[in-house]
């Protein structure tokens, strides 16, 4: 047999250079956002790549705007999460050569040692790095530099403080970040935030809606057929593997929801089969036979589940019920969903809920029916809660 030549898919981390499907759209959409200074929350369902897709915004920017990307999620204090603002920016300014006594400045202020692809190494930690952090924004408002903080799980900050009741801490920050937005020394400093589950829902919750209704909501949804062909071909380029349109097709119909992981998914698996059996050629029957043993590997959709776990703790019981009954029924209507809602006195809120399971790409609703997004989705349920009768 000759070399086999695998596929460039890649289904852990942020995915980039040949395994990425840029969507020029949705890049021409965000920099007309920036352009008017408008600070983004990206709005996604979860695996549409929004980490991908904000590290090709950097890789792309125009010359006049230094971006910095940073995922916040460990970040378990106020004080942590504005370090990581501090180290952002440090990292930042070390590669801005015209800006070099600026940076110079810093070094000395703080003893830098390092600024490396690894970490930054800091000699002086200030005790109070919001402090430091406005302070060395004000330094770069006068040098009048655009910066683009991507802040990525910023949502997870704001839940780290809620799940360990420091909700005073979550508003601060907010209500500071908030403030940087809003005050016109800091019209060239720009934040767009991301997070693998929805942040309006997470603020609505801690009685502080106001506090982000200022930014400007950026939708990321799937891909279209289009473009899932054109990451396939992207993909498989050179490969032993390839798709003629009815394989494709029959791909399509089979997975429904055309995320990016789950194409990368499919495309990884397929390969592997072929591989192992050392054939060439695919059928529909190695189609559904990639669909079973994705499904079997249970950990490719464990964060689904732990997700909403933590996410929704108090209410995840409700919102599990509700999952179940969209696995063993075509569809659920919204009031079979409220007659559940009353078991477990969730009545107030059960719609908020429902639109986050919508939004967050759980479920789809139309006219008031409820059912999975995707095929992969409610296997997964169903291989959870096999006995469960609606």
């Amino acid at each position: 047999m000759e070399k086999w030549i695998h596929p460039k898919t890649k289904t852990g981390d942020a995915v980039v250079g040949e395994s990425f499907l840029r969507r020029q759209k949705i890049n021409d959409l965000f920099w007309s956002h920036i352009d008017k200074s408008s600070d983004v929350l990206f709005v996604a369902p979860r695996r549409v790549g929004k980490t991908s897709i904000m590290k090709d915004l950097i890789a792309t920017a125009p010359e006049n705007f230094y971006c910095v990307y940073r995922d916040v999620e460990g970040a378990t204090t106020k004080n942590l999460f504005y370090k990581r603002l501090f180290e952002m920016l440090i990292e930042r300014l070390s590669k801005a050569k015209k800006n070099i006594k600026l940076f110079t400045s810093w070094i000395s202020r703080y003893d830098i040692k390092k600024v490396g692809t690894d970490g930054i190494e800091i000699g002086r930690n200030p005790k109070d790095f919001q402090k430091e952090v406005n302070e060395l924004l004000e330094e770069v408002a006068k040098e009048g530099l655009t910066i683009i903080f991507f802040i990525d799980e910023f949502v997870e900050v704001i839940l780290n403080l809620r799940n360990s009741k420091k909700i005073d801490d979550a508003i601060s920050i907010l209500h500071e970040l908030r403030e940087i937005r809003h005050n016109d020394v800091f019209k060239n400093i720009i934040f767009v935030f991301a997070g693998s589950i929805g942040l309006h829902n997470i603020v609505k919750e801690i009685g502080r809606p106001k506090l982000i209704n200022d930014i400007e909501s950026f939708r990321i949804g799937p891909l279209t057929e289009a473009e899932a062909n054109q990451l396939i071909n992207q993909l498989t380029h050179g490969a032993t593997i390839q798709y003629n349109e009815e394989i494709c097709n029959y791909l399509f119909q089979k997975i429904e929801y055309f995320l990016p992981y789950f194409i990368q998914l499919m495309i990884a698996e397929i390969d592997l089969i072929s591989y192992q059996q050392e054939k060439t050629e695919i059928n529909q029957l190695t189609v559904d036979k990639a669909f079973n043993n994705i499904i079997r590997n249970t950990s490719n959709f464990d964060d689904w589940i732990l997700r909403l776990k933590d996410y929704l703790r108090d209410n995840f019981n409700f919102i599990n019920h509700v999952l179940k009954c969209c696995v063993f029924k075509e569809k659920v209507t919204i009031q079979e969903i409220y007659n559940i809602s009353a078991v477990y006195k969730k009545e107030d809120i059960c719609k908020d809920l429902m639109d986050s399971l919508v939004r967050d790409g759980y479920l789809r609703e139309e006219n008031g029916n409820y059912q999975f997004l995707s095929p992969f989705i409610k296997a997964y349920w169903q291989s959870k809660n096999p006995l469960f009768k609606c």
